[in-house]
């Protein structure tokens, strides 16, 4: 225990040593960016390019950074970046919508979801907002996709005005999901990985958007898979003289090994009457071992046992009743009291007048 102990402690101060270690190469990367601005002008690099391997990371990119998981913000913040989409359950983004992003280096510029994280409110996109990540061991340097805040993004959309008839394309500010009903009857009867079960809409036009179209992957059928046609094939049947259900599930259903089970298999049965030979056979060997005096004895309990319980009869009950009168009278004079009948009186008191 004390040894995990030691072992959690030291790698929390590797990594916040790392982390330290970070944050001091990152501030002086921006002060050399900093002044290379301020010397070179307009002849300063594009570091949001990833031209030149300029704004490439270093070293390796941080995983709370690029994993969704391990950095988990507050709900609150999760639910105003989803906000103007319908919210964290119903969020109205798919991949493959278009999208235009509104903050940083790419801001005006039209991309498509490559991903959606609603536990953390964020989308990776095709081919904006990337990091350039310098390859390890002579590797050239990659782009990576970096997760964008939902609340930096805007749907894009073409829209026909009913007017002019000109379709265009427009930024769509809020979304809202609608269940299917009369007014919106789109529903999709597809898996819910290739199609959604509610319409979205847009408030103030009450046009509905479709979803991006997804393709169905084309699964291959191996020879250790199992088809659908074995799988919904009946394999199990059963009339009025079966049980049913089938013996194993029925040691599932109770006790196997319970002491009031009645039902038992014929090895069990088998078993158990070849112990019971067994120790008949044993009990007739001891008998062919006994002695004259212990064959007396067998006899005489197998006849007191036929006899079963001895009943008194009306002479010895009358002979028990003339020993008794005998002893009475000399029970009494040894107690020192009298008999008394039913017939006598007892003795009045005698008070004497003052």
């Amino acid at each position: 225990m004390e040894h995990e102990n030691v072992d959690a402690k030291l790698r929390s101060r590797l990594a916040l040593r790392s982390a330290v270690g970070e944050v001091r190469q990152n501030l002086k990367d921006a002060r050399k960016a900093r002044r290379e601005d301020w010397e070179l002008g307009p002849l300063a690099p594009k570091r949001d390019l990833g031209f030149n391997d300029y704004g490439a990371f270093k070293e390796n990119v941080r995983q709370d950074w690029s994993n969704y998981g391990l950095h988990q913000p507050n709900p609150k913040v999760v639910e105003q970046r989803c906000a103007w989409a319908g919210g964290v359950k119903q969020l109205n983004l798919a991949p493959g919508d278009r999208v235009v992003i509104r903050d940083g280096p790419d801001k005006g510029k039209i991309d498509r979801i490559r991903s959606v994280q609603p536990q953390v409110g964020t989308v990776t996109l095709e081919n904006r907002h990337q990091a350039v990540v310098q390859g390890m061991f002579g590797n050239p340097s990659r782009p990576q996709p970096m997760p964008i805040s939902i609340a930096s993004i805007r749907l894009v959309y073409p829209i026909t005005n009913p007017e002019t008839g000109v379709t265009r394309d427009v930024v769509i500010n809020q979304l809202k999901a609608v269940p299917p009903n009369m007014q919106s009857p789109n529903m999709s009867l597809d898996r819910w990985r290739y199609g959604k079960k509610w319409d979205r809409l847009v408030p103030g036009l009450n046009v509905v958007i479709p979803w991006p179209a997804v393709e169905v992957p084309e699964f291959e059928t191996m020879e250790a898979d199992t088809i659908r046609e074995q799988v919904e094939d009946r394999t199990f049947y059963y009339g009025l003289l079966s049980p049913p259900m089938p013996e194993q599930v029925v040691d599932e259903l109770r006790n196997k090994y319970s002491k009031f089970r009645t039902r038992h298999e014929a090895w069990y049965i088998e078993k158990k009457q070849a112990e019971e030979a067994l120790k008949k056979g044993r009990l007739e060997a001891l008998k062919a071992m006994q002695t004259p005096l212990d064959e007396f004895h067998e006899k005489n309990r197998a006849a007191r046992a036929e006899a079963g319980e001895p009943e008194l009869s009306e002479e010895m009950l009358a002979k028990i009743g003339e020993f008794m009168a005998k002893k009475k009278s000399v029970a009494l004079e040894n107690a020192g009291a009298s008999e008394v009948s039913a017939t006598s009186t007892p003795p009045q008191e005698t008070t004497n007048a003052p």
